[in-house]
């Protein structure tokens, strides 16, 4: 601790704690003067932020809420407490509705998620499907190009007559070009 007036310490330092005594009033009083800027360092935004509001007045002071507002989007340390701050502000009408409106986006979000994971399996089954068939056409294709009959076709690969034909047309047109 320092003596106020000569700052000369008046306890040996000790490493566990360290108490330092602000006295608001001077703080905001030097800041409305211009004599401390946020931008001076860490600890004067810090402590604006907690002198923001004047409880006994219920007051907010609108010029500190802008500078700290225009801070903390260089500041993630400095906005993430800034968005806690005004959750905390929040009056109980606003907190149900704020609780309410983030239900309703994180619902949204999950149904979201929960279409997207039922595209990607059904994606992961139409692919399978798709080269279960080609596959049965590529044996389709061997078969024919050694002199299968197309009924004996059908029934080893379980493809249809007429996809057989087709088949069978385009190896013919293979040949041809």
């Amino acid at each position: 601790m320092y003596e106020d007036k000569t700052l000369k310490r008046l306890v040996i330092q000790d490493d566990a704690l360290e108490v330092h005594f602000i006295e608001m009033n001077t703080f905001l009083e030097q800041w409305h003067r211009g004599v401390l800027k946020p931008l001076d360092g860490i600890l004067a935004r810090w402590l604006l932020l907690l002198g923001m509001v004047d409880a006994r007045k219920k007051k907010v002071y609108e010029k500190i809420y802008r500078d700290l507002e225009e801070l903390a989007v260089k500041d993630e340390h400095l906005l993430q407490a800034f968005n806690v701050w005004k959750e905390l502000s929040l009056s109980q009408e606003d907190v149900i509705a704020y609780q309410s409106r983030l239900k309703y986006i994180l619902d949204e979000e999950a149904k979201l998620e929960d279409v997207k994971h039922m595209a990607e399996q059904q994606g992961i089954e139409k692919g399978k499907i798709e080269g279960k068939i080609e596959e049965k056409e590529k044996t389709a294709n061997k078969l024919l190009a050694n002199g299968m009959d197309i009924d004996f076709i059908c029934k080893i690969t379980g493809l249809s007559v007429e996809r057989i034909e087709e088949i069978k047309e385009r190896l013919i047109q293979s040949r041809e070009d």
